[in-house]
C-alpha cells in the first residue's frame, strides 16, 4: 500500500469530489474496472472525497455518465504537477534542479567522523589512524569499504572488544567498546597470589605475604603461591606449646610479589599442498534494492550470469527523512570470481606454515622471555597438507591476585 501511494505521488494524482444520487454505484463500477481510489471519505449522503491517479481519473470520468454522478477536481498533487506548474519558469526550475543536484552531490561525501568510545586516548588514536589510512573528511561515501577499515582498527587495537562503522547521512560514526578487565583490588584488600597457569617455578620474591612454593616446584593454575594469611605467634604461645594454636593470630594482608615460572605455548597450522585462491575476474552485475521498513523489493534485469560470485551491498541511501518512513535504496553488486589453484609442493608449503606460525607469535604477551623454540613439520595422513607445529618454552610472571 505504501509503495502504491509513493508511486502515485511520483506520477501525480488528484483529489476529487464525487457528487450524485448513486456515488456508491460509481465506486462499485470503479472497483470492477480496476480503478484504484484511496483515502475515500464521505462528506454527506450525496458526496464523497477521494484520491485517484491521473491515469485512472480519465477512466473514472467515463463511468460518471452511466452512474449519473459528477466529478470535481479539488486539488492536484504529486511530483508531476509540481514540475508541470514550473514548466513556464524554466530558470527557477533549473535552479531548483541544480540546487537538488548540488545537495545530493555534497551529501555523497563524508563531512565529519565521530569516534564514540569512553576512552579519550583510544578515540584520539583511532581518529589519527583513520586519517593515515586515507579515511577523512571529503571521502566519497559510496563504495566505502567499512569492513576493511574496521578490520584494520581491530587488528591494531587489541584492547577493543567490539566495533562498528556506519554512515549516517554525511557523517561517519565509529562505535568502539573496550574490553573490560577485572577490577584491580584495592591496596588494603586482603588477597592471595595464585597461579594463572601451569608451570615450574623459576623465581619467587614475596614482597608482602608468605610464599608457599619454592624454586623448582611444579604448580597448577589456581594454586596459591603467596598467601595473604600471615600467622603471628604471641609470646605466650612460645611458653606453652600445647596451646600454640589457641594462642596464634592470623594477619590478613594484601599479598604482593613476583612469581616467574617456566611455561609452554603450542601453536599449529595446516597448509595444503595445492593452494586455492578466489580471484575476481572483473566482471560484475548490478541489481537495485528498495527497502521499505522490513520489506524489500529487488530490481534486477536478467539472471546472474556467473557460476561463482561474491555479493556486496553498496551505496545505501535513505530516500526520505527518518520521520517519514524507513525507505532506503541500495545497490547490490555481484562480482564474478574464479578459483585459482597453485601447486606449492612440500618445500613451499613448509615455508608458508613457518610464516603463519611466526605471525602467531605476535599474539603472545609482550612481557615473556622465550627460552626455547621448536618447530616441526609433517604431512598429514592423506599427504595433502603440511602440518606445522610450534612449541615455545618461556619464562613469564604467572602471579595473579585473588581475593579471599
Amino acid at each position: 500500500m505504501l509503495l502504491i501511494k509513493l508511486w502515485n505521488y511520483l506520477r501525480g494524482y488528484v483529489i476529487i469530489k464525487i457528487t450524485g444520487e448513486y456515488v456508491e454505484r460509481l465506486l462499485n463500477q470503479a472497483a470492477l474496472k480496476g480503478i484504484y481510489l484511496w483515502d475515500v471519505r464521505r462528506v454527506d449522503d450525496k458526496a464523497l472525497i477521494a484520491r485517484v491517479s491521473v491515469g485512472d481519473f480519465f477512466s473514472l470520468s467515463r463511468l460518471t455518465r452511466k452512474t449519473r454522478c459528477r466529478i470535481f477536481i479539488l486539488r492536484r498533487a504529486g511530483i508531476f504537477f509540481m514540475f508541470y506548474k514550473l514548466r513556464r519558469r524554466k530558470i527557477l526550475l533549473a535552479g531548483a534542479v541544480l540546487f537538488v543536484a548540488a545537495i545530493y552531490f555534497l551529501s555523497s561525501f563524508i563531512w565529519s567522523i565521530d569516534v564514540n568510545t569512553q576512552d579519550p586516548e583510544l578515540k584520539k588514536a583511532v581518529e589519527s589512524d583513520l586519517r593515515q589510512w586515507g579515511l577523512k573528511e571529503g571521502t566519497f561515501k559510496y563504495y566505502l569499504d567499512k569492513k576493511y577499515y574496521l578490520d584494520k582498527i581491530l587488528q591494531k587495537h587489541k584492547e577493543i572488544a567490539w566495533g562498528e562503522i556506519r554512515v549516517k547521512g554525511s557523517r561517519l560514526v565509529v562505535e568502539l567498546v573496550k574490553k573490560k578487565m577485572p577490577p584491580e583490588l584495592e591496596e588494603n584488600t586482603p588477597c592471595d597470589i595464585i597461579a594463572s597457569k601451569d608451570g615450574i617455578i623459576e623465581e619467587i620474591i614475596p614482597l608482602k605475604g608468605e610464599a608457599l612454593v619454592k624454586t623448582g616446584d611444579t604448580v597448577s593454575a589456581g594454586d596459591v603461591l603467596i598467601t595473604g594469611r600471615v600467622a603471628i605467634k604471641s609470646d605466650q604461645s612460645q611458653k606453652d606449646q600445647k596451646n600454640q594454636e589457641d594462642q596464634s593470630n592470623v594477619l590478613l594482608v594484601h599479598a604482593r610479589g613476583i612469581v616467574k615460572a617456566r611455561t609452554w605455548y603450542q601453536k599449529a597450522v595446516r597448509v595444503p599442498l595445492v593452494k586455492e585462491e578466489k580471484v575476481p575476474t572483473g566482471q560484475v552485475k548490478k541489481a537495485y534494492r528498495l527497502q521499505l521498513g522490513k520489506s524489500a523489493l529487488k530490481f534486477q534485469w536478467g539472471r546472474i550470469p556467473f557460476a561463482l560470485y561474491e555479493t556486496e551491498t553498496a551505496g545505501e541511501t535513505r530516500l526520505l527523512p527518518e520521520s517519514l518512513g524507513d525507505i532506503k535504496f541500495s545497490i547490490i553488486i555481484y562480482r564474478e570470481i574464479q578459483t585459482k589453484k597453485e601447486f606449492l609442493g612440500v618445500e613451499k608449503a613448509v615455508q608458508e606454515a613457518e610464516k603463519q606460525l611466526l605471525e602467531q607469535l605476535e599474539s603472545l604477551p609482550e612481557n615473556i622471555k622465550i627460552t626455547r623454540k621448536k618447530m616441526d613439520f609433517t604431512l598429514d595422513s592423506d599427504e595433502k597438507n603440511v602440518i606445522g607445529s610450534l612449541t615455545l618454552e618461556v619464562i613469564e610472571d604467572i602471579g595473579k591476585e585473588q581475593k579471599f
